[in-house]
């Protein structure tokens, strides 16, 4: 029995959703509000170079991001990235890769002392508790989830532990501190990481999402973009998706949007109203600098201590050109700055070029005299963010049902899971499933 069906949103999660309705056996209309698909898996030009501005790598966990890719005959793009990064600490770059432990053993980046504690009490913390460790599905350290990792590595492993291991990972890839980030979901991510690959898309992340766009078309998905829904409304056994010019009448609707968003569509009973509000989401930008004449680094993301004087005002600073994926040219590399967490509300708030001059004085302090190299620089900001894993959000994630949007409406998006791309497809796939099963009475 198939059905016609609506998946609002055209990000990771909308993308999987819909390409598992079709997979099912249904009839799909995808509504996305931009001219193109993809969401948080943008990669934008900057002088004539693609730049990718809110994901950068794919983590070898990311199973059903890859069997998606491979299912689109889209394997090709992803590249294994050589893996290099450096920590910033006592005034300069220090060489370190993440998820290799012989790595983080041999660089000067980390104290001796924390290495230590992470080898005698760290590792066999993760190791004793590695069947509770899945940041695909943090769920599983529910148990864990009684504190921020900020309290509880200052306790068991000392403030080194935070400030050098912790805080640069978070607010690089999550945009969060160790304060507001749920232990139980820190400790999942560390056991992923003691054995990660990370992979790049070839010409970059919006390769990926285009191509998906692409296998969709081809699988004869309607897609419809520049559409923004907005409601969605049940009536009887059918669901209305309306926008500004029109409506359209389906069986069952996947909601692939922020929670936020998904408020404003809908009109939910009280317990999934209750629950959609206690979802936090981060507030996220980054500033890209086209520069020339600058020999870049041999490595991919350079992370900063809160503590340094770069890390008042920076997290990171990513450079395309290493990452293996053709987003680099001769002589020139474009530099994605990443903020911190307690300047990002400023940076999103800020005209372009305040921005820039917030910023900019720490990358000099990184790179002296970058400012005579760089051709362009353009501020990309995503209000809705990323959702927020804070201290307490697996136990209110555990309590979330999927009937209470009822049997015609389904919910996807990373809140749902875990903050990822790999988050956001599982609970695409995972909604379709659903609301398959439900539209079919359950057989």
């Amino acid at each position: 029995m198939s059905f016609d069906l609506a998946v609002i949103g055209g990000g990771p999660s909308g993308l999987a959703a819909a390409w598992s309705l079709l997979t099912l056996g249904h009839r799909v209309t995808l509504y996305e509000r931009s001219s193109e698909v993809g969401g948080l898996l943008r990669t934008r030009s900057l002088e004539g170079l693609p730049v990718d501005v809110a994901v950068q790598l794919l983590g070898s966990y990311y199973s059903e991001t890859f069997r998606l890719a491979h299912e689109a005959g889209l394997s090709d793009l992803l590249v294994r990235a050589p893996g290099r990064d450096a920590l910033w600490r006592e005034g300069r770059s220090h060489p370190l890769t993440y998820g290799s432990v012989a790595s983080m053993a041999s660089s000067s980046a980390l104290p001796t002392t924390l290495k230590f504690r992470l080898a005698s009490r760290y590792l066999l913390f993760l190791r004793r508790h590695g069947a509770e460790l899945d940041p695909a599905e943090p769920l599983r350290a529910l148990a864990l989830d009684t504190e921020s990792i900020g309290a509880w590595g200052e306790r068991e492993l000392g403030r080194d532990f935070v400030e050098l291991l912790v805080y640069p990972q978070l607010a690089a890839y999550y945009g969060t501190t160790p304060e507001s980030t749920s232990s139980g979901f820190y400790h999942a991510l560390a056991r992923a990481g003691l054995d990660l690959e990370l992979y790049g898309v070839r010409g970059g992340m919006g390769a990926l999402a285009r191509g998906l766009g692409d296998a969709l078309i081809g699988r004869g998905i309607s897609l419809e973009l520049g559409v923004e829904v907005e409601r969605v409304t049940e009536v009887g056994e059918s669901v209305v998706v309306g926008w500004d010019a029109g409506e359209a009448i389906y069986d069952g609707v996947v909601i692939a949007l922020p929670a936020p968003h998904v408020l404003r569509l809908l009109d939910p009973p009280a317990p999934l109203r209750e629950w959609l509000e206690g979802v936090h989401f981060v507030e996220e930008g980054i500033i890209a600098l086209s520069v020339e004449g600058f020999r870049s680094p041999n490595y991919f993301g350079l992370s900063f201590p809160r503590s340094s004087r770069p890390g008042a005002e920076i997290a990171a600073i990513c450079h395309q050109s290493q990452k293996g994926v053709g987003l680099g040219g001769e002589g020139r590399d474009t530099l994605v700055v990443i903020p911190t967490p307690m300047v990002m509300d400023q940076i999103m708030s800020a005209e372009p070029r305040v921005a820039l001059e917030m910023i900019l004085p720490a990358v000099e302090e990184v790179y002296p005299g970058i400012r005579s190299k760089i051709k362009r620089a353009r501020v990309f900001t995503f209000p809705a963010g990323r959702a927020s894993f804070y201290p307490g959000y697996l136990s209110h994630l555990s309590v979330y049902d999927p009937t209470w949007s009822g049997p015609h409406i389904a919910l996807a998006g990373d809140y749902l899971i875990a903050p990822t791309v790999e988050g956001a497809v599982r609970s695409g796939f995972r909604s379709a499933r659903s609301l398959s099963h439900s539209l079919r009475g359950g057989s």
